[in-house]
């Protein structure tokens, strides 16, 4: 895909949002497709992420400095092999979750602070012309996720090259900026200026993730994939993780994890709950998203990292092979082991 396709895709979203702005001069319709875009960057930069071809070398995410996450890190950080994607996206690779969690370590204190400023949105009425809108700005993500496939970016870059932490951030402040933007404005003439202001800004931030323009970031991995091969011929014994204990430990990991993703944002919930007058906001941030995101999304990593795991003995050496990546994770002598 030529590289001028995603300049071509960014301005055409920021030039549909105006005109939208323009025809309808609905405030409301304006910002929640900066909001839209600003979901749909936060989803494209954890999906590239976790496509990086390349692992990660280092500690373990920078954002958990009291190794409260050292069991999702160590359960798929080494695992090697891919899960294809259909269609034309890239593959992900499961050892890129870690840095998927250190970006939601961020990710989940701003969805605290932007309920409010959701609840503060221009009043008003949505129009239908948001549905073209959603749709040439979702058509940009995608693009831009070709584009970067297409040219081999994902293959050799590691997990926190190819998307660093403080894009998530720029994306909170271009959406709460637009939603603070609009919210002052008060005619359609005005509210197509405004869009026109915000759009901006947002330009420049798309050349930038696009890889346009004269900052080109530093995206290769300093690490190599290097393959592991097995013995040859048959082995004689085979072996593997207990599934009703991988599922005890995978729910135990999940739950406890559940409990302190609750705890941590009780009190900033609460606060902001009672200031905006929005009590569901500590049921959604306290309840409703730990139990039925954070709880099943851990749970999900631990049984990837230990659930496929099959160990196959030679008379040389010990295998063990993840049957579901259909990769080979790592080989080490008998004399290693000693088997009562």
């Amino acid at each position: 895909m030529d590289r001028t396709c995603p300049l071509e895709f960014i301005f055409a979203s920021h030039l549909v949002v105006v005109a939208i702005a323009t025809l309808s001069g609905s405030r409301l319709t304006v910002a929640c497709l900066f909001i839209i875009d600003a979901a749909l960057t936060m989803i494209r930069i954890l999906y590239e992420r976790l496509a990086a071809g390349r692992p990660q070398t280092g500690s373990p995410p920078a954002t958990d400095p009291y190794n409260l996450f050292k069991d999702l890190h160590d359960a798929v950080v080494d695992k090697r092999g891919r899960v294809p994607v259909p269609g034309s996206m890239p593959p992900v690779y499961p050892r890129n979750i870690p840095y998927v969690v250190e970006s939601c370590v961020i990710l989940y204190p701003l969805l605290v602070v932007a309920f409010p400023v959701w609840l503060f949105s221009p009043s008003g009425t949505l129009s239908v012309l948001a549905i073209p809108g959603i749709g040439i700005i979702a058509a940009k993500h995608f693009v831009f996720i070709q584009a970067r496939e297409s040219a081999g970016v994902y293959e050799t870059a590691s997990s926190r090259r190819i998307r660093r932490n403080r894009s998530l951030l720029l994306v909170a402040l271009l959406s709460g900026g637009a939603v603070a933007v609009l919210s002052a404005v008060s005619t359609p003439a005005t509210t197509m200026v405004a869009a026109m202001a915000v759009a901006a800004p947002w330009v420049l931030f798309d050349c930038r993730q696009a890889g346009l323009g004269p900052w080109f970031p530093v995206i290769e991995g300093d690490a190599v994939d290097r393959p592991v091969s097995a013995p040859r011929g048959q082995p004689y014994t085979t072996f593997a993780h207990d599934k009703r204990g991988v599922r005890q430990h995978a729910f135990g990991g999940g739950f406890a994890y559940a409990l302190d993703a609750g705890f941590s944002v009780m009190l900033l919930s609460g606060i902001l709950a009672i200031s905006a007058r929005a009590v569901w906001l500590v049921l959604v941030m306290v309840v409703l998203l730990p139990v039925f995101l954070i709880l099943p999304a851990s749970a999900l990593v631990m049984w990837i990292g230990e659930s496929h795991v099959e160990y196959r003995l030679y008379d040389n050496g010990i295998v063990a092979y993840d049957t579901y990546l259909n990769t080979v994770q790592w080989v080490a002598p008998v004399e290693a082991f000693v088997f009562s």
